[in-house]
């Protein structure tokens, strides 16, 4: 009787908790749907004579061409998911110039409430339709060691110096990335390498990147990749370089960014190895041009270790600290710079030092912005 009578309050407590999530998700539907229409009024009210009713502006339109610059395309998918909504949140609110657009985009944040800010923007995210592009909030800034998992459209020259008991060197590399379709981005490297006297390319390094899982409410963005090292000069080796890379929002100020990546010698095994790293960054701000500091951790893992007093460590820790630096107001002409310093096996090398110059052509040209 008494296993009758607990069983029977398990299943009402049952039906009470799913009852009252029910009317939860209702309320909170209701909610929602009520912040959007509250959008919609508001950029018809506020937006919609310069970006058109549907988000496309109309380029024949006396009021259009009178600006002098065309209005952003918000039915553009890939537009308008490229961009983070705090990124456009900062341009409504100051103004387009306060950010490196155009003076010709006011700012609302004297007449309008930061709640109603947040609906119209809201509003503008639905306008690009239904679509897989990757969200523009999972587009975190681009690490030293650590893979990126969001598809870009972008240049960046890197800079490596590495010191060692005078046995100094340097290595360039530039890379071209570009979108291809919703979730994927094509890769082209160059490297090339100074040592003592002797200066030479290293690998031209082709690849494909893939967007596996993107979801902007988990803050969560999933990518693989693969390149081909090929070999441009005669004591190089063909190379593999597949890499899992992932971005983690943590929270309004942190965030989290991880890879593992193999490299295989495919004319000699023992030239492979596996990295693993990892990246918090501290953005402390929606503006472009700042500074946001960062640690990396960086494991190296050698197939072939070697054998007597030279035998390499099974894993090579090195930690990484460095600082994002926004050029230009839009944040898409960018530096970053940092020291890596081995934390065992310290033979390897005594630090190095790392520039990269990073330019989000989508964004701009080299000269906007700033």
């Amino acid at each position: 009787m008494n296993k009758a009578k607990t069983t029977y309050r398990t299943f009402l407590l049952f039906l009470t908790l799913l009852v009252v999530s029910g009317f939860a998700k209702l309320a909170l539907a209701d909610e929602q749907s009520a912040h959007l229409a509250r959008g919609a009024e508001i950029f018809a009210a506020n937006c919609a004579s310069c970006h058109g009713p549907a988000g496309s502006p109309d380029a024949d339109s006396p009021l259009v061409q009178s600006l002098g610059v065309m209005p952003a395309n918000f039915s553009d998918a890939l537009f308008n998911s490229r961009e983070p909504a705090s990124t456009w949140k900062m341009v409504v609110t100051h103004g387009g110039a306060e950010m490196g657009f155009s003076e010709m985009m006011p700012a609302f944040g004297a007449s309008l409430s930061e709640q109603d800010i947040d609906a119209v923007l809201a509003h503008i995210k639905t306008l690009g339709g239904e679509h897989d592009y990757p969200d523009g909030e999972l587009n975190l800034f681009l690490p030293i060691r650590t893979k990126k998992a969001f598809p870009e459209d972008e240049w960046v020259w890197k800079q490596r110096y590495t010191g060692q008991d005078g046995d100094n060197s340097w290595k360039n590399t530039l890379e071209y990335e570009f979108r291809i379709g919703q979730r994927g981005q094509g890769i082209m490297e160059v490297t090339h390498e100074v040592k003592g006297s002797q200066s030479e390319f290293g690998h031209f390094e082709p690849g494909f990147k893939y967007v596996l899982k993107h979801d902007r409410r988990a803050g969560f963005i999933l990518t693989g990749a693969a390149q081909v090292g090929v070999p441009l000069n005669s004591g190089a080796n063909w190379e593999f370089l597949p890499y899992l890379a992932f971005g983690k929002i943590l929270s309004s100020n942190w965030t989290l960014q991880g890879s593992g990546r193999l490299k295989f010698d495919l004319e000699d095994s023992d030239g492979s190895s596996a990295e693993f790293a990892s990246i918090v960054h501290w953005v402390h701000t929606d503006r472009g041009r700042a500074v946001f500091p960062a640690l990396e951790v960086v494991a190296e893992v050698p197939f072939e270790r070697g054998a007597g007093p030279d035998r390499k460590a099974a894993v090579q820790w090195s930690v990484l600290p460095q600082a994002r630096i926004g050029l230009n107001k839009r944040g898409n002409i960018a530096l970053n710079a940092g020291v890596e310093l081995p934390l065992n096996d310290r033979d390897r090398y005594d630090w190095r030092a790392y520039v990269y110059f990073i330019w989000d052509f989508a964004d701009g040209g080299l000269f906007d912005g700033w």
